[in-house]
């Protein structure tokens, strides 16, 4: 791909272009352009007549308005037309007549061809395209479909419609296609599949029905499809399958049933389904697998079934498996695999076992695999590992063997010599000290991939590793300091090093010199203060070289020299102060360049002996104050300039009026006082311009003049106080104007007007001092607005009859003081608006919305009392309602409305003063996904029924509710099995998993406990939670502990965060820092902070653990004499069980003793215990020593602050 303009000078567009074979001769010659994110004058571009186009993609520029007439009258023979994400509401009369015969590709997704008030969406326009063989329809919120739209499509071959708002199948609206092959309905609001619902398309091979909410499926829906090969069901609610539903499907390989309710194996339905070579029920709540389920389904080649709960596997359960090649077996419960476990699998090649909790490798389980090629148990406890262990295994076809975060502290030498065939070895997060050049012994021909990374290596022993094969060496994230001279001598073929997050003393030039092939190293994060010219000296094929994150402070001269293939350098996150000239020789290459986060005060264009191909330059949170205008010129072809968290007061438009490829500009966060004439002006590409948060106060009217593809303008936070009437001249679109935060009080009538602007879709004034809605400038552009933001000014008065307020989609008028005729004006006078905000306008009652479009409604803030249920009565499309921080009284009268508002998905009513949730509240609402109840201060009853008729809810918060007496948390639960968000207040003293059942709820992955009586947590709690990502609050609690085996029985794979803010807890004990440890690379601890620690000798393991935690500022409640300070400062001698001394330490300061401090280093390595410390007896009273700090006064009580200890901790 390049630009248009330089394939031929014809295509002078600003577009990039490619040339691709005819389709029909498969012959050079033909043209694709890409023209993504571009706007023209007009609404298509103009082309050649004639012009050997056959791809034309423009996605992301705001088309309204079909171009395919406009192809078509030029002859142009387009065969694949991409116009997805734009805003086309509607398909024109004759769009594709002159198309006809060569479109045989249209996407059409993420428009707006469903956004109108009639449900089914019809056109006659696709009943020309004879050979179309791909239609996408996706994300157009299309409810229905006509029955005759495919008509004529005879040759179509795939159809998309995923991400809509269909309820069914559209079953009579597939007629047309002689032989649909691949019908996608993905992520609709299907519930069920009905008898005869393929029908129509009776040689479908591919069907996708992910993620509906699918719960039940008729015997005879698939009925008749001969050639089905693959159906995708993952994501459904399904729990159980009829007998029949796969019968007669004889060609049916594929069945993707995973992330569904089964709670048993579908033997019965599978038993139909001889042929099925490929299944997966991962993420399922099976307990069971054995013989029984496996003989119904003999043939499968690859079985998926991890993330479920299954225990153990009872030998002979695959005797009849000998088809099977691939089996996932991962985060079930299987602690051990017995030795005749995996018994007749005599053609398994792929193993998967990862986190499963097995202590040693079932060696003689996996000896009876003999095709076994790749072996993966990666998140398990395995601690040791050698030849012999491995002796039982087939090791001579293995080619990848994965190990990775287990517990493995040693390698013998050798351990994998019998590995003959091994290409891939992946020991990353264990816990190995020490590697040698034997450990690799026998793999010298064959290995390819090593990772070896976050272990605590701090050798890799003198001798050089020999494996000349390598390509890919990790030895990130561990604790190597120096690397022998030698150690890559043998490592000719290393394509990929990565040394990031070690201590590297200073490195020398002949360490990577043998490795002449290598096309990437990282040495991020390696405590690295200088680099000479020689350490990368000869690599002629390095492409990219990270050094972010290290401590330099200098660029010399020839730092990086003829690195003729380079692509990109990041030296982000140094201390860079000053780069030489010529710090970049020959470098001709390089495309991105990142130096954000250093101390630069200047970037010129010496620093390089040669114009260079940079596209993407990142001088960011520098101390830039000025460039000089060689800066950039050195780069023509740059597209990217972040120069944002800088010291500019000025830009030069000479900086960049030469970079004729530059699209986007960050200017933001600096101290620009004026955009002058011309500064962004004729720059044909520019396309975003970020310039918030500086001290503009005037922007001239000519600044952006024939910028024609600035689309993106961000002016926020700045203090302009007017804009120009010329200032947007000669701009063709304005997808988003942000003026949030300025000082602008009016808008003239004629600064958004046609002639001068095109289109301008979002603009954001926000937080301005508006008195009156600039409705008259605005009214321009009355096709095109789409959103406006006007929240936080000091609008009281909106017309009526303003028709520019009619026709705009999204209007935030929240936090205005509005009168009562303005809110009458807005919600009570027919409008099209799709999304209104209202909040904290003073709304006190409600009338009949005249709104029918309205989707999402925010009234919250308001002194509502009462709502009345014929207010919703036209509001039928309403998805979200936000109805928090009101004076709502009761849930009565809003209940009454539910059964009009039919798609409803997200329901908040939080902060209301009603005080009873009844089990009739919440009816009629099936299709709500979201609740939020918290923040209730009169509620004194939430029954267990309340959440019954609500099916589809998937989040629910429920928490600060006072005067709540009782919550049946396991009955409210059991009702809510597909819950992924679960944030409630807890009555009871203490919890366990069987208030919460994480195992009957596979799909949690968000849980919040609070309430200030919960007191206790039991280790089981959180036992069943399976989700890749998690999140667990254990918030304003009471608990003063954590049970140390709390996170046992989380899966080790889990990025686990977990939030403990605003409890109680005193101290974290060594075997929970120990469970912390064990998941240092996903594990996030938030909130320890603001819980009361005790700095007794029980916190010495916790401060020892700080520094690495990334939670520098925990602070010490008591004992009084430590009260404010931060743990980590406080040294081992003062963490003390001593009685005496605590309590004496109150009667008098206490002082910081020097010599003990010396010796705090050594008290580390000591275990913790609660058992007293040694007396330490004084001759003298200490003596403060020489004070570092000033002495803090705090009544009633003295105390010196310790001076900061340095020791090997810190």
């Amino acid at each position: 791909w390049r630009p248009c303009p330089e394939l031929s000078p014809a295509l002078r567009l600003p577009c990039r272009c490619n040339v691709v074979p005819f389709a029909a001769t498969g012959q050079l010659g033909a043209v694709a352009m890409d023209c993504d994110r571009v706007v023209f004058h007009g609404d298509a571009p103009q082309l050649p007549y004639g012009a050997p186009i056959v791809a034309y993609t423009q996605r992301h520029s705001g088309q309204q308005v079909l171009p395919a007439q406009t192809f078509g009258q030029l002859k142009l023979t387009i065969e694949e037309l991409d116009l997805s994400y734009n805003l086309i509401r509607r398909i024109p009369e004759k769009a594709f007549d002159g198309l006809k015969d060569s479109l045989n590709e249209l996407r059409l997704a993420n428009n707006l061809l469903g956004d109108n008030l009639n449900p089914i969406f019809s056109t006659a326009e696709l009943h020309v395209l004879k050979n179309l063989r791909l239609l996408d329809l996706s994300g157009n919120k299309i409810k229905l479909i006509e029955e005759g739209l495919l008509k004529g499509c005879m040759d179509l071959k795939e159809f998309y419609i995923d991400r809509n708002s269909l309820t069914s199948v559209p079953t009579n609206s597939l007629n047309g296609p002689s032989a649909l092959r691949h019908l996608s309905l993905r992520q609709n609001q299907i519930g069920s599949l009905l008898a005869d619902s393929f029908n129509a398309q009776r040689q479908l091979e591919i069907i996708d029905l992910r993620h509906n909410v699918i719960r039940s499926i008729d015997s005879l829906a698939f009925k008749g499809l001969q050639k089905i090969r693959e159906i995708k069901l993952a994501g459904n609610r399904i729990s159980h399958l009829n007998s029949d539903v796969f019968e007669k499907l004889q060609s049916l390989q594929k069945l993707d049933l995973s992330e569904n309710f089964f709670g048993q194996f579908p033997t019965v339905a599978l038993a139909a389904v001889p042929g099925l070579k490929h299944l997966n029920l991962s993420s399922n709540m099976l307990q069971q697998l054995d013989y029984t389920h496996m003989q119904v389904v003999r043939s499968l080649e690859s079985l998926d079934i991890s993330r479920n709960t299954i225990t153990t596997i009872t030998p002979g359960t695959f005797r009849e498996m000998g088809a099977l090649k691939y089996l996932d077996l991962s985060l079930n419960s299987l602690r051990t695999i017995e030795d005749d476990a995996l018994e007749g699998l005599d053609s398994l090649q792929t193993l998967i076992i990862k986190d499963n909790n097995i202590l040693l490798v079932p060696g003689s389980a996996l000896g009876r695999l003999p095709q076994l090629t790749s072996l993966q148990l990666d998140y398990n406890r395995v601690a040791a590992l050698s030849a012999e262990i491995l002796g039982s295994l087939q090791a001579g076809d293995i080619t990848t063997l994965s190990l990775s975060r287990n517990v493995i502290r040693e390698l013998p030498p050798g351990s994998f010599q019998m590995f003959s065939s091994l290409h891939t070895l992946d020991l990353s997060g264990n816990s190995l000290a020490v590697i040698n050049a034997d450990t690799f012994a026998g793999l010298e021909s064959t290995l390819m991939a090593l990772k070896l990374s976050q272990n605590r290596l701090t050798g890799l022993g003198g001798a050089p590793w020999v494996l000349p094969e390598l390509r890919s060496l990790d030895l990130s994230g561990n604790t190597l300091t120096e690397l022998p001279s030698t150690i890559f001598e043998e490592l000719e073929n290393v394509q990929s090093l990565n040394l990031s997050g070690n201590h590297l003393t200073p490195l020398t030039g002949a360490l990577f010199k043998p490795l002449d092939r290598l096309q990437v190293i990282d040495l991020s994060g390696c405590n690295i203060r200088q680099i000479s010219g020689d350490l990368l000296a000869g690599l002629q094929d390095l492409k990219h070289i990270y050094l972010n994150d290290n401590q330099l402070q200098e660029l010399q001269d020839g730092s990086f020299v003829n690195l003729w293939n380079i692509s990109s350098i990041d030296l982000s996150n140094n201390r860079i102060g000053s780069i030489r000239s010529g710090a970049f020789v020959n470098v001709m290459k390089l495309q991105k360049l990142d130096l954000h986060g250093n101390q630069l005060s200047a970037f010129k264009g010496e620093y390089f002996n040669t114009g260079t191909g940079i596209e993407e330059l990142d001088i960011s949170d520098n101390q830039l104050s000025y460039l000089f205008p060689s800066s950039f010129r050195i780069h023509p072809r740059l597209r990217e300039i972040r120069a944002a968290n800088n010291k500019f007061s000025f830009f030069p438009a000479e900086l960049i009026s030469t970079l004729q490829y530059l699209e986007h500009i960050d200017l933001s966060h600096n101290q620009l006082k004026t955009i002058e004439e011309l500064d962004f002006a004729r720059l044909p590409r520019l396309r975003v311009l970020l310039v918030a948060n500086n001290q503009l106060d005037m922007v001239s009217e000519m600044a952006f003049h024939n910028s024609t593809q600035l689309q993106i303008l961000d002016l926020a936070h700045n203090n302009l106080d007017r804009i120009g009437e010329r200032t947007f001249e000669g701009l063709v679109r304005l997808e988003q104007l942000n003026l949030e935060g300025n000082r602008l009080s009016e808008l003239s009538d004629g600064v958004f007007e046609r002639t001068k602007l095109q289109m301008l879709e979002n603009i954001n004034l926000a937080h301005n001092r508006f008195e009156y809605a600039p409705l008259n400038a605005l009214q321009r552009q009355f096709f095109f607005v789409s959103s406006v933001d006007l929240s936080h000014n000091k609008i009281n008065e909106l017309p009526g009859d303003d028709s520019i307020m009619v026709n705009i989609k999204r209007i935030d008028l929240s936090f205005n003081p509005l009168s009562s005729k303005a809110v009458h004006n807005v919600l009570n006078e027919p409008k099209t608006v799709r999304e209104l905000s209202l909040a904290g306008t003073g709304i006190e009652n409600l009338e009949l919305l005249e709104t029918p479009f309205l989707q999402f409604l925010n009234l919250s803030h308001n002194k509502l009392k009462n709502v009345k249920p014929e207010v919703f009565q036209r509001v039928t499309l309403l998805e979200t309602l936000d109805l928090s921080s009101n004076q709502l009284e009761s849930l009565e009268d809003l209940s009454m409305a539910w059964p009009q508002l039919q798609v409803l998905q997200s329901l908040d009513v939080s902060n209301n003063s009603f005080e009873i949730v009844s089990q009739s509240n919440f009816g009629k609402l099936e299709m709500l996904r979201s609740l939020r109840l918290s923040h209730l201060p009169q509620c004194t009853r939430i029954e267990k029924n309340a959440f019954k008729q609500l099916p589809n809810l998937v989040s629910l918060e429920a928490y600060d509710l006072p005067l709540l007496g009782y919550l049946d948390l396991q009955g409210i639960l059991e009702l809510l099995p597909g819950l992924e968000v679960l944030d409630i207040e807890v009555k009871d003293s203490s919890i366990g998993s069987e208030q919460i059942q994480p195992l009957k709820h596979p799909r949690l992955k968000s849980l919040g406990i609070r309430g200030d009586r919960l007191k206790s947590i039991s280790s089981g709690t959180l036992a069943g939670l399976k989700s890749n990502d998690l999140s667990v609050q254990l918030r304003n609690t009471s608990l003063n502990a954590l049970p140390p085996a709390l996170l046992f029985p989380v899966p080790r794979s889990s990025h686990l965060s977990l939030n403990v803010e605003g409890s109680k807890i005193t101290v974290l004990v060594p075997q929970f820092l120990n469970a912390l440890e064990d998941r240092r690379a996903s594990l996030q601890l938030q909130g320890l902070a603001s819980n009361p620690i005790v700095c007794d000798c029980n916190a010495r393991a916790l401060r020892r653990w700080l520094p690495s935690s990334g939670m520098p500022d925990v602070t010490c409640a008591s004992p009084a004499y430590l009260l404010n300070r931060k743990l980590i400062e406080v040294g081992d001698d003062e963490l003390t069980c001593d009685a005496r001394r605590m309590t004496s330490s109150t009667s008098r300061p206490t002082a910081s003793v020097p010599h003990l401090l010396k010796t705090s280093s050594q008290l580390v390595t000591r275990s913790s215990s609660t058992t007293e410390e040694p007396l330490i007896i004084w001759s003298l009273e200490p003596t403060q020593p020489p004070s570092l700090k000033k002495m803090k006064t705090k009544a009633p009580l003295m105390k010196a602050q310790s001076p900061i200890i340095s020791n090997d901790d810190t």
